[in-house]
């Protein structure tokens, strides 16, 4: 295992040359700007690498091949006209979404939305995610279901007073659904419908973004590991007991990540406590720390730059901003650490060349097909849980900007602090899109806290207020194998896993649960071999346990007559054909090699 950094300004360099050394220029760095046009062309994937069968998103007219009855295609904006009741909260929404709501488009419902038929032919199973911004009440049921070909239509999914908390449910809000599917052998194509259906008293369903996948086959090896927390903010106890927590949960893992708010204030005291605990921890923790400025290390007295200097005697870099390479037995994980370099004018202002930097390195690591970790204290709006409030939204002078550059990169996921929101809310993991990014977006993920927990209250996201709600002691693991990332969060204080979460590497491809054909053989129940009068049969070869079979005999390519079963008698009428045998499996069809029959 070995780990190494690059400081961000290691790319300047210096060469001595043997002439008078020129005054030097003074320059006071800026902060960047917001508004500097972002000239990316999203990263191309394509099925063998992303495993997308297909997406879908929607327009005003809906979207081709689908059908529609009671759902509407509307704006965030335009949905949440005349009535909010937490409807604003659905941040993942990306344009134009569907929504079915009782409450404003009236009366007795029961709406229907139905896609166009998805060729699943050759799959064992299919994973059918899509956003979903469900509120439910008594008399309200949201379902899906899924029809293969022309058989029977089969519910995969209900939202209803069972499953989901009436009136409010935290899981359900601003969410996602991910449901995977058996397909039946020999299925070709899948349609999936939407329904919900309710009363004058029923509240709503939007959904977006519908996409179905292969299902990834089990990761393989050992991964590289990273522990990753934050908002430890004057907690050092607590953090000292995540700490040998997180050594029982991942002895062997390659680095520690802390997002920002180490300490409460930024005082010298309280960076002597974080000291003291990383010199107790010293055995068990990881060999490399790596950290971002958040936004209480910079409140002690003294001004911005003696704070930010005592964050990077921590940090053991000059800059707040820089890259990292985790090396371990799944390969590199690069991590790009982002963070405040000026006092104003907001909570994280950039300079240019930081944002520079960000777009080289994304594209550098593009190129190597990695995944990429970037770290920031302070969320981008409408990412993770809280980030659609308006406060947190605007917390980066750079966010529409940044936002921009990173949706053109569906394998950057965004790690983010400062909101201490519940891992139990849908939007503790998402993923962003943008408008004319790749079409996955950018993954964002809460870190979660090592402090108190906070959640928001109200219906109308213009007076939302937010209240402490308890003590917690949380944090992440990342697992990295190549071909994917495991994001795993634990409560450290109830020794609990709350959540975790798969994102695929979509540059690279994977093994997928799809159907592999096994290899047909004809075979002769004669002692003398294959010959004319013979019964000839068929060794299937090596195909998924539990496979059952269909067959079709060929002579010269043609299909032979009532010849359909595993067995085939050779009659003397088949002199100098080649015959073959087609041995159908679960959709997928495979032929032996032509047998000359002399």
């Amino acid at each position: 295992m070995k780990i190494t950094r690059t400081c961000a300004l290691s790319a300047l360099l210096i060469a001595t040359l043997a002439v008078p050394a020129l005054p030097a220029v003074a320059s006071t760095p800026q902060p960047g700007d917001p508004g500097a046009p972002v000239e990316i062309s999203p990263v191309t994937t394509t099925r063998n690498t992303d495993e997308v069968v297909t997406r879908e998103a929607f327009s005003a007219d809906g979207a081709e091949g689908w059908s529609a009855s009671g759902w509407q295609f509307l704006t965030r904006e335009e949905w949440t006209a005349d009535v909010d009741e937490m409807r604003t909260r659905f941040g993942r929404a990306d344009d134009t979404i569907a929504v079915a709501d009782p409450q404003q488009f009236g009366g007795s419902f029961d709406a229907t939305l139905e896609s166009a038929p998805v060729d699943v032919a050759g799959l064992g199973s299919v994973r059918l995610s899509f956003d979903s911004h469900y509120r439910g009440s008594a008399e309200q049921a949201g379902t899906v279901s899924v029809r293969f070909d022309d058989g029977d239509t089969t519910e995969i999914l209900r939202l209803d007073s069972e499953s989901v908390t009436d009136g409010y449910d935290a899981r359900q809000m601003n969410g996602a659904q991910d449901v995977t599917v058996d397909v039946p052998e020999g299925a070709s194509e899948a349609v999936f419908t939407w329904n919900l259906a309710g009363d004058a008293s029923s509240r709503y369903w939007a959904i977006d973004s519908v996409a179905v996948h292969e299902v990834l086959a089990d990761a393989e090896g050992e991964p590289t590991q990273a522990w990753v927390m934050s908002d430890i903010q004057g907690h050092p106890h607590d953090w000292q007991h995540a700490l040998g927590d997180y050594s029982e949960i991942a002895p062997d893992a390659d680095a520690m990540a802390i997002v920002g708010d180490v300490v409460n204030s930024g005082a010298a005291a309280e960076w002597d406590e974080i000291f003291d605990v990383m010199d107790a921890t010293e055995e068990i923790r990881p060999r490399q720390t790596i950290a971002t400025i958040g936004n209480h290390e910079r409140y002690a007295p003294g001004g911005f730059d003696a704070n930010r200097d005592r964050f990077l005697a921590f940090a053991e870099r000059d800059s707040v901003w820089d890259e990292y390479v985790v090396e371990g037995p799944a390969g590199d994980l690069p991590v790009i650490a982002l963070g405040q370099e000026f006092a104003g004018p907001s909570d994280v202002a950039m300079s240019e060349e930081q944002v520079r930097f960000l777009e080289e390195r994304l594209a550098h690591w593009t190129e190597q097909g990695s995944q990429v970790l970037v770290l920031t204290h302070f969320p981008l709006g409408d990412t993770v849980s809280a980030s659609w409030i308006p406060h947190y939204a605007n917390h980066h002078q750079m966010n529409d900007r940044l936002t921009s550059i990173l949706g053109n990169y569906p394998n950057a996921v965004v790690m983010s602090g400062h909101t201490h929101y519940p891992a139990e809310l849908g939007d503790w993991a998402v993923q962003r899109r943008t408008a004319g990014g790749h079409p996955d977006g950018f993954w964002a993920v809460n870190t979660l806290a090592m402090h108190v927990e906070w959640d928001a209250r109200g219906e109308s996201t213009s007076n939302i207020t937010e209240v402490v709600t308890r003590d917690i002691n949380q944090g992440l693991t990342v697992d990295a194998y190549g071909d994917r990332l495991v994001v795993t969060a634990h409560d450290f204080a109830s020794d609990e896993q709350l959540r975790q979460v798969t994102i695929p590497n979509p540059l690279v491809e994977s093994e997928t649960d799809e159907v592999i054909a096994g290899t047909p053989e004809i075979v002769s129940e004669h002692r003398l071999g294959i010959k004319p009068g013979a019964w000839l049969a068929v060794d299937e070869g090596a195909w998924p346990e539990g496979t059952t079979f269909s067959y079709r005999w060929l002579a010269d390519g043609r299909a032979i007559d009532g010849a359909t079963g595993p067995r085939f008698h050779l009659t003397g009428a088949y002199k100098g054909a080649d015959i073959t045998v087609e041995v159908t499996g679960a959709g997928v069809a495979a032929e032996s090699d032509p047998v000359r029959i002399d």
